[in-house]
């Protein structure tokens, strides 16, 4: 069960960031980020995107893996927002050097946020049902 739930996530997320990126911040992000209508063509390519959703795959059984794992004397949602702030902490300070725009780092760190938080929502519904 931990790995299904580890793939269902993954892939429940790969396809939210797909609405995140396009029909709810795609324009705004693309503006943010300097991109040309023919650059994020290019970006979106069968490889990238295979490549993309086997790390989000793989970053989903990782979560997955450190949410269940964590010491269950920690409340679960505790060990989500530790996540959280270790994943989105680190993508700011990346960001930040970077040279990216606020709204930018509003943007990528709020789709890891909620990505977390549906690893989060899988193990409270299915969390009971995992055999390793």
């Amino acid at each position: 069960m931990f790995y299904l739930i580890g793939l269902v996530t993954g892939l429940i997320s790969f396809f939210f960031g797909c609405i995140w990126y396009t029909v709810l911040f795609g324009k705004t992000w693309q503006r943010l980020m300097g991109f040309s209508d023919e650059k994020v063509k290019s970006i979106f390519k069968p490889q990238r995107i295979l490549i993309a959703v086997i790390s989000e795959l793989v970053a989903a059984l990782c979560t997955v893996g450190i949410l269940y794992n964590l010491s269950a004397e920690i409340p679960l949602i505790v060990r989500a927002i530790m996540l959280i702030v270790v994943v989105v902490g680190s993508g700011v300070k990346l960001a930040i050097f970077d040279g990216k725009k606020a709204g930018v780092i509003l943007i990528n760190e709020g789709y890891k946020v909620i990505t977390i938080l549906l690893f989060y929502f899988a193990l409270v519904l299915f969390g009971h049902c995992i055999v390793f």
